[in-house]
């Protein structure tokens, strides 16, 4: 037993020396990249969902177009000049309503095009310090959230960042050599590319 606990605690102290290494190597300026994998294809899903829902509604409007044009003509017979102009008025109208909703349709899909470019893809650059700071931004003064700074460390093999005051965010670490890692989370995946 006694030689049980040894092992363990020199299991221990030679994780933590470790972890310490990785994190002295880790440390420095990396070009970051972030992708949002379940995002992404969440708004996929909202893309799809669009077009559905458009031509089911470009459907309706094209059904009660039909429907008001034959009251028209049951109300003021087929050969009604008046009858004629005002179902071609409704006709018109319906056609406008159709093509507001294939421009509505656009400008949705646009949107999420749109977030998804700015989201999607995103650079900046980051300086994780030795003392476990880290800065965001090209000069490192953007911060990220509202608490008194941003911190990192690498603990049993995992990487850790969290805003002060706030739950840590665990990632898997996963070297790409050259100083490259992805640091892969639940819902977010950061490409560091070393710079120096």
């Amino acid at each position: 037993m006694k030689y049980l606990s040894i092992a363990l605690l020199l299991i221990l102290i030679a994780s933590c020396q470790s972890d310490k290494a990785r994190e002295k190597a880790f440390a420095g300026r990396y070009q970051v990249t972030l992708h949002l994998p379940e995002a992404t294809k969440e708004m996929e899903k909202a893309k799809k969902d669009v077009s559905k829902e458009i031509s089911e509604a470009k459907k309706e409007i094209k059904d009660e177009i039909a429907n008001a044009k034959e009251d028209i003509d049951a109300e003021m017979g087929e050969d009604s000049h008046l009858g004629n102009a005002v179902g071609n008025f409704v006709e018109g109208m319906g056609e406008l309503a159709q093509g507001l909703a294939g421009l509505g349709e656009s400008l949705g899909k646009m949107g999420i095009d749109l977030g998804r470019g700015i989201v999607e893809g995103l650079r900046f650059k980051a300086e994780f310090k030795e003392d476990g700071h880290v800065m965001f931004g090209k000069r490192s003064k953007i911060q990220v959230g509202s608490g008194e700074g941003n911190f990192w460390e690498i603990k049993s093999g995992k990487f850790y960042l969290w805003e002060d005051g706030d739950e840590k965010n665990a990632f898997e670490m996963k070297d790409l050599g050259d100083g490259n890692w992805d640091l892969v989370g639940e819902e977010v995946i950061f490409h560091l590319e070393k710079i120096e």
